[in-house]
């Protein structure tokens, strides 16, 4: 059974620009398959459309999960646990310091990033959303060391499910600290939505909502966060 949910999703933006060049070739339009019903991936128990995920370790995908099943990861992190929590905090960071000269020393060729520590690798990996996926940004380890000496909040993210979530489209500067299904979700939706070599007005409006949907979830980052971000 094909996942639903935030899988489904992500699975569905895989494979669906062949089934749309397919559907047009025969004169219908593309239709997405939302409805495909969302299931624990542990338990197999429906689950509404709003859940919690956990992230399988040893591949790096999210995994939907029922309440029962979020609750038994819902501790700090062991050695040989398989899955991990994501958690399901969202702030706002206006105050994050990223100049233009420190954001052209990263080496990102896009506008929007995510970084986020990876324990398997001992290191913090970046990386951009694209048509065919997240793709590892060249960034020197001395370029993002000055990033996190200036942001003392990075040291307090969760490893390997929470992300720094940097948004510069438009003119925009905005800085988030996002769980890291929030990330996986950007990236499927330019691959989902992307056309030609530009990407098409379609796919910046679905940015554009899915940040604007991030503002709305989000909470405003409290004003000292030297010591981390409250849980």
């Amino acid at each position: 059974m094909a996942p639903g949910g935030l899988r489904g999703f992500i699975a569905r933006a895989a494979g669906r620009s062949d089934r749309d060049d397919a559907a047009r070739a025969a004169g219908r339009s593309p239709v997405d398959r939302e409805d495909d019903p969302c299931r624990c991936e542990l338990c197999s128990a429906t689950i509404p459309a709003e859940h919690r995920h956990l992230l399988e370790l040893t591949v790096r995908e999210p995994r939907c999960a029922c309440r029962p099943c979020a609750l038994l990861f819902d501790h700090p992190p062991a050695e040989d646990d398989r899955y991990r929590l994501v958690p399901d905090r969202r702030w706002h960071l206006p105050d994050f310091a990223l100049d233009d000269a420190t954001w052209a020393a990263l080496e990102i060729p896009v506008q929007m990033a995510f970084a986020c520590h990876d324990t398997s690798e001992g290191r913090t990996v970046i990386r951009y959303p694209g048509p065919a996926g997240a793709v590892d940004a060249a960034t020197a380890p001395a370029a993002w060391a000055s990033v996190e000496a200036a942001n003392p909040v990075l040291r307090h993210l969760a490893p390997d499910v929470e992300a720094l979530l940097v948004n510069r489209t438009g003119g925009a500067r905005d800085h988030w600290l996002v769980p890291i299904d929030d990330c996986f979700a950007l990236v499927a939706v330019l691959r989902s939505r992307w056309k030609g070599l530009a990407g098409g007005q379609d796919v910046w409006n679905a940015v554009g909502a899915f940040f604007t949907e991030l503002r709305r979830r989000a909470k405003p980052a409290p004003a000292d966060l030297s010591k981390g971000v409250p849980r």
